[in-house]
């Protein structure tokens, strides 16, 4: 068991696959990964999925559990970012071969995500890549995950710069940086754009600021330019 829980703790992060061996009462999902069972807790399900006995489930390592009742387990999430980026990584060879790094990135779970992209190699446009010809990379991974609709952002160092790619397709005119992100805690940011442009920044019931909050490490306010009026 001791050999099982030490090779598990090094999957912490990796995407596993297994089989549905029953779903119980609260709805946890019970999983036969190789010599061990996982568990998919209700809450580390993405809304609406359901699974069935039999079933083959993908899902990334959140932790190893020796339970009383059902001895080792092997806590399971396919509501994690790390979920996300793990299937973008199986799906893009440039990924893989860390020629496109993924910097950042933040889910709402089977709804909406936001990933930011960055490479070293001039010749390669990383959002281009982890896209790829007519969106068939990404369209892949969003039917794993119930159609999750997926933007791709080009990563900077200069927070100002990220920020504002990060609230795409939103156009934003200035971001001031009122206070930089500390250990656990977010930063603040200012952002200032036109009034045409504030419903794509806010987003269809808040999700694309949120998102680029989280993304970034930032609670960003929003300024429109000609009213003055804060949000």
């Amino acid at each position: 068991e001791e050999n099982l829980v030490s090779k598990y703790k090094d999957k912490i992060g990796k995407t596993v696959a297994g089989t549905v061996t029953r779903i119980d009462r609260q709805e946890n999902t019970f999983i036969e990964i190789g010599e061990v069972k996982g568990i998919l807790q209700r809450k580390s399900r993405i809304k609406g999925e359901t699974f069935k006995v039999g079933d083959v489930v993908k899902a990334v390592v959140k932790g190893v559990n020796i339970d009383k009742t059902n001895g080792l387990l092997i806590d399971i999430s396919r509501t994690s970012p790390k979920f996300l980026e793990n299937l973008l990584v199986l799906e893009v060879p440039e990924l893989k071969d860390k020629k496109v790094t993924i910097e950042a990135s933040a889910r709402i779970p089977g709804t909406r995500s936001k990933i930011a992209l960055s490479t070293i190699d001039p010749q390669i446009d990383p959002i281009g890549a982890v896209v790829g010809v007519k969106g068939v990379r990404i369209g892949s991974v969003s039917k794993q995950l119930s159609g999750e609709n997926i933007d791709c952002v080009e990563y900077s160092t200069i927070p100002e710069m990220f920020i504002s790619r990060a609230l795409s397709p939103a156009i934003v005119s200035t971001v001031k940086i009122e206070k930089a992100p500390t250990h656990g805690e977010k930063g603040k940011a200012v952002v200032t754009i036109p009034s045409d442009q504030k419903s794509k920044a806010i987003g269809k019931a808040g999700l694309n600021i949120r998102l680029a909050s989280m993304l970034t490490k930032y609670d960003i306010e929003i300024v429109e330019i000609e009213t003055g009026v804060t949000t």
